[in-house]
């Protein structure tokens, strides 16, 4: 049996706060009556980190392509609750085990590099995620080969998945299969 404990209401909170805020990450946000002063500008930090941003969430090797495989997945655990899931251990751990790469380059399996340089709001997620993905992918590689029992709690996974799709789409790259408003319960 998969559980999912109490993620449900938080992603679907933090799926509503992304769908609904206009406010880009790195987006000012208009305070009415505040002193404006001039700091020296920043760009280097910020043109060197935006393009490891997009490596991580929407290149050839980043979070759009990589996570495409468990979103049915975790779409189907959003919408049933973690109830009436039935996946084979080997294909959820091939899921899982396709996330852990994110940004790794071509065949690579390590992306941490690349990960590493992305800005806060993308590496912290995308990084957990990560962490999380590769935890479960190796128990369900466990379970496959007849060592576990396949009662696992999902929790972890789904949380981290969605904080990283939503850091991706606040920073501008929301994956074309990510659609919140069918994550909904059925």
């Amino acid at each position: 049996m998969i559980r999912v404990r109490g993620a449900i209401g938080v992603v679907l909170c933090a799926i509503s706060l992304t769908a609904c805020s206009g406010v880009t990450s790195g987006s000012p946000v208009p305070v009415s009556g505040a002193v404006t002063t001039t700091a020296p500008p920043t760009t280097v930090t910020t043109v060197s980190t935006a393009g490891f941003d997009r490596k991580v969430c929407a290149g050839e090797d980043g979070l759009a392509q990589r996570g495409q495989g468990f979103y049915p997945t975790y779409r189907q655990l959003m919408q049933s609750g973690g109830k009436g899931m039935s996946i084979s251990p080997v294909e959820l751990a091939a899921q899982l085990a396709g996330l852990t790469t994110v940004a790794a380059e071509g065949d690579g399996i390590d992306g941490s590099a690349i990960v590493d340089q992305a800005g806060s709001d993308i590496r912290l997620p995308v990084s957990t995620m990560i962490r999380d993905a590769d935890r479960l992918a190796q128990h369900y590689a466990d379970v496959a080969k007849g060592g576990l029992s396949a009662n696992s709690d999902m929790t972890p996974i789904i949380t981290s998945f969605t904080n990283a799709l939503v850091a991706c789409t606040r920073a501008g790259y929301q994956p074309t299969w990510f659609k919140p408003e069918e994550l909904v319960r059925k």
